[in-house]
């Protein structure tokens, strides 16, 4: 939707339509993480991740999301109380609660909300009051109930699920707090209180816990295909492994104007397709058939023929138990379904050109060491054997790539594959930079001639050093 969104030459009456089923679209994915969220709670699955917040603050960014509605309704909408309050509290949680508050106090308002917090009893308290028609006595309790709505005068449900406050109370309780409407029945006014001081141990361990939960990408996607000819253009060469065909197809065509994108279902296929290809990154899903993007991600950045290709895992699983095994894996980033293509091609570019600058400034920093380069374990045992390999050999000036191979008990292909994948150059442009660095540290250390540090390195003729010495490093070796 997006995607489709993002094209300008929609006409007027088309785009209010796909406005409307976007905002839908929303509403539905809203719901949906509503009712995980409160069956989690129900559970006491719900994973609370303590940290101390400004809960003044927290409260006046969740109040002025409101202001623009209270304003449509013609609501005096007043917020007071405590200039600092703070709390050991889990940030979003606490944000659903006072945002499902909000919510009921707006839809059911007359004329006013008031919004009042304090601090009593080592509990922090929010009062949300507003003058619609008192909730009745029998009702009062009731509407905690989950699927509960109340009914008007007009015996006629209100809209909305009944989910917002039975899991705003699920999860004022998760926090060892209570949410309550008071007994007056002059107005309707719900008060929360929370305990100012939580301890990291009270939170449930949710290793085991298997609910896919969905989240909403704010990001905003503007995606406009070049207009530019790009066919003539190298591509970097991306691997898409994902086993949803419409998934599969739907990445491919939004991502291959810019890159030269290969796929594969599964992991599985995925090494075959490594051993063909030359990628420069993987985007994977993480839960596929014969094997998951979890055990690829752990295989690659183990195995020293992949190990440099940042991975980038696409998943549904937004846990962060979930984000946590990604990252232990080695995931170099984890993007949650669904999610913003904008956001998917703006974390392949920084991706790749981090990469690109790690690559320029090893090539022309004179004393950046071979390993700097290096992302993975992996990657640093291989760079550290390759640098020592080539620093015991240099003197040969008849050392090359196949000679090279041999020494690091590799296949001439491999090695060729791994050097241009881990520091984007040629493996006799890999020697020839090594040379130059050796040369540039026994220049600094003055106690050679350029000449004999010309010989010491490999170098056939000192004009010929002094050519390539220029190039890399940009000075020649008298001035340097």
């Amino acid at each position: 939707m997006e995607n489709v969104l993002s094209y300008n030459k929609l006409p007027n009456e088309i785009r209010e339509d796909l406005e409307i089923m976007n905002m839908n679209a929303n509403r539905l994915l809203d719901l949906v993480n509503q009712l995980l969220d409160f069956r989690k709670a129900e559970i006491q699955g719900f994973q609370l991740k303590f940290e101390e917040c400004n809960i003044t603050e927290l409260l006046q960014q969740t109040y002025k999301g409101f202001t623009s509605l209270a304003l449509q309704r013609k609501l005096e909408y007043i917020i007071e109380g405590a200039d600092q309050v703070n709390a050991s509290v889990d940030r979003e949680a606490l944000i659903k609660i006072i945002s499902n508050l909000l919510t009921n106090a707006i839809k059911y308002s007359e004329t006013y909300i008031h919004v009042r917090l304090w601090i009593e009893n080592n509990c922090f308290l929010l009062s949300i009051c507003n003058d619609g028609k008192p909730i009745p006595e029998d009702m009062r309790e009731e509407i905690f109930k989950p699927f509960i709505q109340y009914k008007n005068e007009q015996n006629q449900l209100t809209s909305g699920t009944g989910i917002g406050l039975a899991l705003a109370r699920s999860l004022a309780e998760l926090h060892h707090g209570t949410l309550v409407i008071d007994q007056t029945m002059d107005y309707n006014r719900f008060i929360l209180s929370i305990p100012i001081t939580h301890h990291q141990s009270e939170v449930k361990d949710l290793s085991e816990e298997k609910d896919i939960i969905l989240e909403k990408n704010e990001a905003s996607a503007t995606i406009k295909i070049p207009e530019t000819d790009i066919e003539n253009k190298e591509l970097p060469s991306i691997l898409v492994i994902e086993d949803n065909k419409d998934m599969q197809a739907f990445i491919v065509r939004q991502l291959s104007p810019w890159y030269k994108v290969v796929t594969a279902r599964n992991g599985v296929e995925a090494l075959e397709m490594l051993k063909q290809e030359e990628i420069k990154l993987v985007i994977s899903d993480v839960m596929m058939p014969e094997m998951d993007g979890l055990a690829l991600c752990n295989q690659l950045k183990k195995d020293v023929n992949y190990s440099h290709i940042p991975i980038i895992l696409l998943t549904a699983k937004v846990s962060l138990q979930a984000k946590i095994d990604g990252l232990k894996s080695g995931a170099d980033a984890y993007i949650e379904k669904p999610f913003s293509m904008e956001l998917l091609r703006t974390s392949i570019d920084n991706l790749l050109e981090s990469r690109e600058r790690l690559y320029a400034a090893f090539a022309n920093s004179p004393f950046l060491p071979t390993n700097s380069v290096a992302m993975t374990e992996a990657d640093q045992k291989f760079l550290q054997t390759l640098s020592q390999t080539v620093e015991t050999n240099m003197q040969d000036p008849e050392f090359d790539l196949d000679k090279m191979a041999v020494l690091m008990n590799m296949s001439r292909s491999s090695m060729n594959r791994k050097i241009k994948g881990i520091l984007n150059m040629t493996p006799n442009d890999y020697i020839r930079l090594e040379r130059l660095k050796k040369a540039a540290l026994l220049l600094k250390k003055g106690e050679y001639r350029i000449n004999e540090v010309c010989y010491m390195v490999g170098f056939n003729t000192p004009s010929y050093f002094a050519k390539c010495f220029q190039k890399q490093f940009g000075t020649l070796p008298k001035d340097f």
